[in-house]
C-alpha cells in the first residue's frame, strides 16, 4: 500500500478488504478478529493509526510504532493468539508527521482454515462487506471439511449395496465409457466396474458405496437419504436479469432431485427443447458436438455447476436461471483451493475429485484448468458480452453469468441527454448516479447505497449504468482489478446536472 492509495481510501469507506484501527499505543482485540476474517476469506489490509471521526477517517498516527508493531507481529505466531502462523507484509507510511502501519494479511491455505483465536475454534471469523462476523458452526464445519486431506465425495456412505444404485444410470454411463475408452473389460459386473474405479470401497471385507457413487448413480431412496435437498433447480424467467420479477415468475421450472446422471440428461433435454437454435447432439449419448459453440459453453458451465458443488452443505441448492438477457449459474460452493490461479492453465485442486473424474472420462467437460477460460473466451467470440463470474469466499458460493448478444440486450441512449432519457434510467440507476460525486469502488458504492447483496447492486445499479454509458470504469483494460472504481461519464454528469436543474425549476 502506498501513501497515495491510503489517502484515496481515507476519502472513501471501509470495504471488504480494508480495515482501519486507531491503535496508537497498543493493538485492540478487534484487530485479531480482522486477522481471522481476512485469513479465512480473501485477505486484506489492516491499517493502524487511523481513527473514525464523526463518520470520516483521518490519520491519527501510531504513537509507539515499535511497540505496536512488535506486539502485533509476535501475536501472529502460532500458539500465541492464532492457531497458525500468519505471514504478513508490513508497510510504514508517513503522512505529514504521523506514522501509519499497514499490514497485508494474506488468505491462508485451505489446509490451515479456519484461523481462530485464543485456542477456541468458535472464535473463527469471516469477512462480509466491511465487517468481521463470527462464523456459525455450519461455516466452521465447512472449513474443516475443505481442510481434510480425504475429500468428502470419497468417503463411505452406509447404505445397503443391493438397493443403492439406479441401474439405468450405470448402464448409460458404461455405454458412453466403453465408447470413449475402448479396450477396457466390458464383461465386468456393475459392482466390479464401480470397485475398479474407486466408487465402491472394501471395508471390513464388504463393498460399500462412496458418497460420489451415490451422487452419480444412486437410486432415488439413497439420494434422498444422503442429500436432503435438490441437486439442481432450473428456471426459465420471462424478464431481464435486474428487472422486477413479473407476475408470472416462471415460464417453466424443473427441480431435479435425482442423481447427477439423470439430472444432466434431463437438463440437456430441457435445454434442447427450449433453445431457439437447433443443436445437433446425439440423442442417445448426449455427448457434445462442438459444431454449435453455444452448447459447448453452456455444457461447460452446467457441468461445472454439477461437479463442483459443496454437496455436504445442505442449506442451498444449485440454480440455473434463463433470463431473456443472460443465463445465470449459481453454485453453493466457492472455488476450492487457491482462487488466485483460477484462469491459469494447469491442474487445479477440486472439491469432488471422484465426481469430476467421472464426467471427464466421458469427455463431458474440458481438460483440467481450461474450462473457465474457454467459457470466457468462446462466449465473447460468439458476439456476446463478456461473461462475468463471482467467487464469493464469505458466502462460499460461485456464480457465472452468460450475457446474450450485445445487440439484444444493450439499451441505447441516443441523441442529447434530455428528460426523455429518464424513462430509460431506472430508479436504482438514478440513485447510483447521484452518489458518484467522486470515483467509487463497488464496495464503497454498496455501502453508500446501504445495499448488502453484491448481485443486486451489480444487476440493478452498476450494469445498467454501464450499458447506458452514464458510468465508466477507471481501469477499463483490467475490469477485475482490485483497484477498480466507477465514475460518471460526460453523459452521466450531464444527466445529473439536468436532473438537479429540473428539481430546482
Amino acid at each position: 500500500m502506498t501513501k497515495d492509495e491510503l489517502i484515496e481510501l481515507l476519502n472513501g469507506h471501509e470495504w471488504n478488504n480494508v480495515e482501519f484501527k486507531k491503535a496508537q499505543r497498543g493493538v485492540p482485540e478487534s484487530a485479531y478478529e480482522t486477522v481471522s476474517s481476512f485469513s479465512n476469506t480473501g485477505g486484506g489490509w489492516l491499517v493502524f493509526g487511523i481513527r473514525d471521526y464523526d463518520g470520516h477517517y483521518e490519520v491519527a498516527g501510531v504513537l509507539e510504532v515499535d511497540k505496536v508493531q512488535n506486539d502485533f507481529l509476535s501475536a501472529l505466531r502460532a500458539g500465541n493468539k492464532v492457531n497458525h502462523d500468519i505471514k504478513v507484509e508490513t508497510e510504514l507510511i508517513v503522512v505529514g508527521h504521523k506514522t501509519v502501519l499497514a499490514f497485508r494479511i494474506p488468505e491462508t491455505s485451505r489446509q490451515d482454515k479456519p484461523i481462530y483465536l485464543n485456542g477456541d475454534i468458535r472464535r473463527s471469523f469471516i469477512r462480509r462487506g466491511g465487517c468481521d462476523q463470527r462464523c456459525t458452526m455450519p461455516e466452521i464445519e465447512r472449513f474443516l471439511r475443505d481442510a481434510a486431506e480425504k475429500r468428502w465425495d470419497g468417503q463411505v456412505f452406509s447404505y445397503p449395496l443391493e438397493e443403492a444404485f439406479h441401474r439405468e444410470s450405470i448402464k448409460w454411463y458404461r455405454a458412453l465409457f466403453n465408447e470413449r475408452n475402448p479396450g477396457h473389460d466390458e464383461s465386468l459386473s456393475d459392482q466390479e466396474f464401480l470397485h475398479q474405479w474407486g466408487y465402491l470401497i472394501r471395508k471390513d471385507e464388504i463393498l460399500q458405496p462412496t458418497m460420489a457413487s451415490i451422487l452419480l448413480f444412486g437410486a432415488p431412496a439413497a439420494i434422498h437419504q444422503m442429500l436432503p435437498r435438490p441437486t439442481l433447480d432450473v428456471q426459465w424467467i420471462p424478464s431481464d436479469l435486474g428487472e422486477p420479477l413479473p407476475e408470472v415468475r416462471w415460464l417453466d421450472r424443473t427441480v431435479f432431485e435425482d442423481n447427477l446422471i439423470i439430472t444432466w440428461r434431463g437438463l440437456v433435454t430441457s435445454y434442447m427443447q427450449k433453445t431457439e437454435k437447433p443443436f445437433r447432439i446425439d440423442p442417445h449419448t448426449l455427448l457434445r458436438n462442438d459444431a454449435p459453440p453455444e452448447y459447448r459453453v453452456f455444457r461447460e458451465a452446467a457441468i461445472n455447476l454439477l461437479i463442483h458443488q459443496d454437496y455436504a452443505s445442505h442449506g442451498f441448492k444449485a440454480v440455473i436461471k434463463f433470463y431473456r438477457n443472460v443465463i445465470q449459474f449459481w453454485n453453493p460452493g466457492d472455488v476450492f483451493g487457491n482462487a488466485d490461479h483460477l484462469l491459469e492453465p494447469g491442474e487445479k485442486e477440486v472439491r469432488n475429485p471422484q465426481i469430476v473424474a467421472a464426467f471427464r472420462r466421458l469427455g463431458l467437460c474440458e481438460q483440467a484448468g481450461t474450462g473457465l477460460r474457454m467459457v470466457l473466451n468462446q462466449w465473447q467470440a460468439l458476439g456476446h458480452l463478456e461473461p462475468e463470474y463471482d467467487n464469493d469466499r464469505s458466502h462460499k458460493t460461485f456464480e457465472i453469468r452468460l450475457p446474450l448478444a450485445k445487440d439484444q440486450v444493450t439499451p441505447q441512449v441516443t441523441g442529447e441527454v434530455t428528460s426523455e432519457v429518464t424513462g430509460e434510467v431506472t430508479g436504482e440507476v438514478q440513485k447510483f448516479l447521484k452518489i458518484l460525486h467522486t470515483p467509487m469502488s463497488r464496495s464503497e458504492a454498496q455501502i453508500t447505497l446501504k445495499l448488502k447483496g453484491q448481485a443486486n447492486f451489480r444487476d440493478r445499479y452498476l450494469k445498467p449504468a454501464l450499458d447506458l454509458e452514464l458510468v465508466e470504469m477507471t481501469i477499463p483494460d483490467k475490469q477485475r482489478s482490485s483497484k477498480q472504481k466507477y465514475r460518471l461519464t460526460d453523459r452521466g454528469k450531464e444527466w445529473v446536472e439536468q436532473n438537479q436543474a429540473e428539481k430546482q425549476s
